[in-house]
Parts: C-alpha cells; sequence; structure tokens
C-alpha cells in the first residue's frame, strides 16, 4: 500500500542555498531543504564519481536526521553504446563507481544518460540500444541491484538515446532499471508535445502499458520548462520565464504566448489523479527550490 505522496526536491545546490546562512558547509543543504519543507535532492556527479567516503557517510548522516532522501545523478561521460571497447569498459566503471558511492551515502537511485551512439541511422540506434542492455547486464552479477536501482534518462536532444520508448525497452530489458522521466526532456525532443493533463497523462498511460502501475510509484521524475528548438532541448527554464521571441513559438493558443512549457499545475494534477507517489527533481534554470515548492504546494492545494 503507497501512502499517494510524492517527493519533491532539487538538483544541485540551488543559488538560494547559496545566499543562505547555512552555505558555509555543504552539507547543510539537508537542513536548508528541510527548513524549506522540500523532501529530496539530485547530488551530481556529471563530471566525475569524486566524492570521498568519509563526505558521502556524512551526506548519508545529515540526510537522515533532516529526512531528506537522496539521489545520485551518473557522470554524462557514461557511453555504453561506444564503438570504443575502452570507452564502454571505461563507462562500466563508472556504473561500478557510483554503486559503490551508493551504498556509501544511502541511496538506492542512480539517474544516467543513455548518451551517445555512433553513426546516424535507424539501424545504428537500434545496434545501439542493443549494446547498451548488454553492457548493463553484464554488470548484473557485479552489483547490489536488489537494493540500488538505475534510472535511465530521457534525453533532451533527438540525436541522442533516450526516446519514450528507448527508455521503456531498457527497463524492460534490464531488470535493475526503472524509468526516469524528464518531462522537460520529452517536451523538448518531440517538438512541444506536454502542454495539457491530457499530454502529460498520455506518458502515465504509456508506461502503466509497458511496465505496469507499479512503476509509476518507482519512476523519477525531471520535471521543469524549456526551450525547445529543431534538435530538442534549447536550455532549462524557470517556471517563472517568458518567451521573449513569440514568432519561435511551436504552439498556437494566444492564451500560452507568454510561457515556457511544461508547466507545473498540468503535471501535478496528472500525478494527484493517478495516486502515485514518485520522486520529482526540480531542474528549473537558478530556481530549482522554487520550482520544487511551486510543485509540492499545488500538489497540497496550498497554492493561491
Amino acid at each position: 500500500m503507497h501512502d499517494q505522496k510524492p517527493k519533491f526536491g532539487v538538483a544541485g545546490f540551488p543559488p538560494n542555498f547559496k545566499k543562505h546562512r547555512l552555505k558555509k558547509n555543504r552539507e547543510n543543504i539537508f537542513e536548508w531543504l528541510s527548513e524549506l519543507g522540500l523532501d529530496w535532492i539530485e547530488l551530481q556527479n556529471t563530471y566525475g564519481v569524486k566524492m570521498k567516503k568519509e563526505q558521502a557517510e556524512l551526506y548519508r548522516a545529515k540526510a537522515k536526521e533532516f529526512g531528506v532522501g537522496i539521489s545520485l545523478h551518473a557522470p554524462y561521460y557514461i557511453t555504453l553504446a561506444s564503438a570504443d571497447p575502452e570507452v564502454v569498459k571505461r563507462s562500466q566503471e563508472r556504473v561500478k563507481q557510483m554503486y559503490e558511492l551508493a551504498e556509501f551515502i544511502g541511496s538506492k537511485r542512480i539517474i544516467f544518460h543513455p548518451g551517445h551512439f555512433p553513426g546516424d541511422s535507424d539501424l545504428d540506434r537500434s545496434k545501439s540500444l542493443d549494446q547498451l542492455i548488454l553492457k548493463l547486464n553484464e554488470l548484473k552479477d557485479e552489483l547490489p541491484i536488489d537494493k540500488i536501482r538505475v534510472y535511465p534518462e530521457i534525453a533532451g536532444k533527438i540525436n541522442q538515446l533516450g526516446s519514450l520508448d528507448e527508455i521503456i525497452r531498457i527497463c524492460k530489458e534490464v531488470s535493475f532499471a526503472r524509468p526516469c522521466l524528464d518531462l522537460a526532456h520529452l517536451h523538448a525532443r518531440e517538438g512541444g508535445s506536454l502542454k495539457t493533463n491530457k499530454d502529460v497523462a498520455k506518458v502515465f498511460e504509456r508506461i502503466i502499458e509497458e511496465l505496469g502501475h507499479e512503476v509509476l510509484h518507482e519512476c523519477h521524475f525531471h520535471m521543469y520548462p524549456v526551450g525547445v528548438d529543431s534538435n530538442g532541448e534549447d536550455g532549462h527554464k524557470s517556471f517563472s520565464d517568458t518567451v521573449r521571441n513569440p514568432q519561435m513559438l511551436l504552439f498556437d493558443s494566444n492564451d500560452d504566448i507568454d510561457v515556457y512549457y511544461p508547466r507545473a499545475r498540468p503535471f501535478v494534477e496528472v500525478l494527484k489523479t493517478y495516486g502515485v507517489n514518485p520522486v520529482v527533481i526540480c531542474e528549473a534554470k537558478d530556481s530549482q527550490d522554487e520550482g520544487a515548492l511551486r510543485m509540492k504546494r499545488i500538489f497540497f492545494e496550498e497554492e493561491t
């Protein structure tokens, strides 16, 4: 039985934390988030797994003290679909390093980008996805997969592995994988697809259809507005940002001409409708905490 209360949190260390009285020591992020009323932090290891065991254990203790969950974002340069065997081998080692860090820090979620792939044809793409799945599964017996999951993330660029269908396939064929549904990335790579409750609900229904309703509880969401261009994602935005060049918009509604998508309210309303309790991380530009609080307030009907 689920409590039907999602966890809302931030990616990294927001600028507002750096202005706060607690900013001197980074481990104070957990106290700061607790004071705000937020539930989670996604710690970024995007340029390498460099955190020492002692720091990880300190973070673990602080997270427990203040009731804040932790997920870990793996390095961007994990590339299991590479044509270079040495790059693949190094990528597998970094997955192992992330699992070791997750054990030290007490995290059960490792987020990673499926990454680039060699070639540009549909066949190249399919073969690369096959390889990624194979190389992940090769690690199965070396990792504590019963305790810690990997979360392949929807990619923002259309020339990268990480469509919704590809994320679903990875999760079908890798027993310890669950979806990281970055809705901003999905919106961008599909040319601006998530503007209404119905649009968001289609994503939920796809997960239920392919992976089962229970997996919705285990999903990891990234949610924030995003700019869109012909290649997909064109930069993170805040929920308060407006579009400066209406001629570049990919949607028609005059009512919506001054805002970026996806928006907070349609997502949260769908979340409530489906009664699931995933982790929701806000990656809004320079305002992760503000965006996460906005979504949490909408969920609990506190926003005016």
